[in-house]
């Protein structure tokens, strides 16, 4: 079967989703292909049955002074945030010696030469794009402080120290406006979990929205843009690829890309987080952090039982990592009893994510951004191509949004933007 729209848009994430509804808007014919049977993409909320709430398996975590964007469309939808978890009230770098203290004091000082929103905020930061690991041991901190920094990283990166670039946390800090802001900011979960926006956002625009329609080969032309997978094809005036970055290279792609995009396709990104939720019996809220193992930890209350949530980086694999997790957490945490009744989503394996939100490889960034400038009739959108919020919900959504705006004046006016998302 062969189809003909003005737009097709590959993926039926945050990313794919507010871009087809701006485009729909405009008055286009836009058809979203999904290859999963949902909507939402890395946002998956589900039923905890077992402990009596609903948790996310996937991206959680909404910083509203920070992430505008994201917030003008929760507010659009009627959709509210829970209250912030308690916290502590300690200082995020309490523990630190004074010499870890100084070695972030200067990475802010350093941050503060990065524009995010810029796309080539990484040009001048090339001695700075060396793995985490390296970078660390250089500075001979004691274990104990070192162990801190990066669990506190792995929070905000979602990879291994001796993968990840350390322009990644660079970024994060001119992001948030430094140090304690990118480690501790003020964090609330969405009311009825994250994958709601994504579920507003579609009955919106239902009748566009064909799941179960996974893409082989994408396929640029003088007349646009051919799209084809084992339930069909589709010719398209212009295509907007919001796909995982990690799942391109599983793709046929018929499409003049600079090579240094081709390469970071080819590569994949760093991020390859573990997340695990489990059944629990808990007296008040646990919260905590540590390194390797069980690097972040917090906990719910469920209508009949508390739950904790665990990250790791899923190495050597996602189950063997949250096994190690909830074995740390139980020495960590001995007042919490863990319970059989647990749940999981396998990222790293997932066929249409293949990896966790994006972290940068050092030597990746220019490949990035090269994807997000791509000009018709071939965008790339989605949260691992953000400018200011790459790996967030609220890249997500601005590039998402910033794709279809593009789309809308190269159709209308023959012009040709940066990608600004």
């Amino acid at each position: 079967m062969t189809t003909q729209c003005d737009v097709a848009v590959l993926g039926a994430g945050l990313a794919g989703l507010c871009a087809a509804r701006d485009l729909i808007g405009a008055g286009l014919n836009v058809a979203v292909l999904e290859a999963r049977d949902r909507v939402g993409g890395r946002t998956l909320t589900v039923p905890f049955e077992a402990a009596g709430l609903r948790v996310d398996l996937g991206a959680e975590w909404v910083a509203p002074a920070h992430h505008v964007a994201l917030m003008e469309e929760l507010r659009s939808y009627g959709i509210g945030l829970e209250p912030a978890p308690e916290e502590s009230g300690d200082s995020v770098l309490k523990g630190l010696s004074a010499q870890a203290i100084s070695v972030l004091r200067e990475l802010e000082s350093i941050s503060k030469q990065v524009d995010p929103t810029d796309p080539a905020w990484y040009a001048a930061m090339g001695k700075f794009d060396v793995p985490m690991a390296a970078y660390l041991r250089s500075c001979e901190l004691d274990e104990s402080s070192e162990r801190l920094i990066l669990a506190h990283s792995f929070a905000l990166q979602g990879a291994h120290p001796d993968d990840y670039s350390l322009i990644n946390l660079l970024h994060e800090f001119a992001a948030f406006g430094g140090v304690e802001q990118a480690f501790g900011a003020a964090e609330h979960r969405i009311v009825g979990g994250t994958q709601a926006l994504s579920v507003a956002i579609s009955e919106s625009i239902t009748s566009s929205v064909h799941f179960n329609w996974p893409i082989e080969v994408i396929t640029q032309s003088d007349a646009g843009a051919a799209i084809a997978g084992p339930r069909g094809h589709i010719e398209a005036g212009q295509v907007i690829i919001a796909l995982p970055l990690n799942v391109l290279k599983n793709l046929t792609l018929d499409i003049d890309l600079p090579d240094a995009a081709q390469a970071v396709i080819r590569q994949r990104h760093a991020g390859r987080a573990a997340k695990g939720w489990t059944r629990a019996q808990i007296q008040d809220a646990v919260t905590s952090s540590g390194w390797p193992d069980a690097v972040e930890v917090y906990s719910r209350q469920g209508g009949l039982s508390g739950v904790v949530c665990t990250f790791a980086v899923a190495c050597p694999d996602h189950s063997q990592s949250l096994a190690k997790s909830w074995h740390a957490l139980s020495r960590r945490h001995t007042d919490v009893i863990l319970e059989e009744a647990s749940l999981s989503h396998n990222w790293i394996e997932d066929p249409y994510a293949k990896g966790s939100w994006l972290s940068l490889y050092p030597g990746q960034a220019e490949g990035v951004h090269q994807l997000a400038d791509n000009p018709p009739p071939c965008l790339f959108a989605g949260g691992d191509l953000s400018r200011a919020w790459y790996g967030w919900m609220e890249g997500a959504v601005s590039s998402g949004r910033d794709a279809a705006a593009r789309l809308l004046a190269y159709r209308q006016r023959g012009e040709l933007r940066p990608a600004q998302g």
